[in-house]
């Protein structure tokens, strides 16, 4: 314990996790060789149960602690409180610190590494400011090769299309058939009968359910095989 003094301040709340087992001589012994300060033994698994939090939290003082739950730690320091850690595995311990979010890291002694918790409270949050995603000119930017994009436009192209004229079918105004019209009024507009369609599969017949994803009779209803389909437009 010596050799974390210099690193408590005065007036600090420590918080002891002590094992299961140990005597009650060995508490009275660490608490009072802490002095200045207020000092406080739990349990691992028993931190965070209460709302008071610690400047400092040691672990490890009466022998090496095998589980530490750094969230349940945690829980229990203020902002940028000071962790102390006796007899752990100090190349292990490096890594689980960083990823628990503790930083300044320093290994004091073969048996003692301390650390500090974040500058923000356990479970804190804030909230993020949208910025405008607006590009501004500069007043040394070259405008001069700057086109304005309504100069590309003409009357024609401003007139907003009517969408009846261009549906598939004879309700069509233009009537015009579609690029890939399969309901035979491509054929009806060219004056030449429907091609003769050969089923690839032998299921067309049967319904949108046996039908493939390009099949020319999807939406059709199913009919006997031979027969013509005709649909009423």
């Amino acid at each position: 314990m010596d050799s974390l003094k210099p690193h408590i301040p005065n007036n600090s709340a420590v918080l002891v996790v002590r094992p299961g087992a140990v005597l009650v001589e060995q508490l009275q012994h660490t608490k009072s060789s802490v002095e200045g300060c207020t000092v406080a033994f739990e349990l691992m698994e028993r931190l965070g149960a209460s709302d008071t939090l610690y400047d400092v939290v040691v672990v490890g003082l009466f022998g090496m602690e095998k589980n530490i739950d750094f969230e349940l730690i945690q829980k229990s320091m203020k902002p940028s409180a000071v962790l102390a850690i006796f007899n752990g595995d100090h190349m292990s311990l490096k890594l689980d610190l960083l990823i628990n979010g503790f930083c300044d890291t320093k290994l004091i002694s073969e048996t003692l590494m301390i650390t500090k918790s974040s500058a923000h409270a356990f479970g804190s949050s804030s909230t993020i400011k949208a910025v405008p995603k607006v590009w501004k000119l500069d007043a040394e930017d070259d405008l001069d090769d700057l086109i304005d994009p309504d100069d590309l436009l003409t009357e024609e192209d401003k007139i907003a299309p009517n969408k009846s004229e261009y549906k598939c079918g004879p309700k069509s105004a233009k009537k015009k058939a579609c690029k890939n019209c399969s309901c035979g009024y491509a054929e009806e507009l060219a004056g030449a009968p429907p091609p003769e369609f050969k089923s690839a599969c032998g299921s067309c017949y049967l319904g949108d359910a046996f039908r493939c994803a390009s099949c020319p009779f999807l939406g059709q209803p199913a009919f006997q095989p031979g027969d013509n389909v005709k649909l009423a437009l």
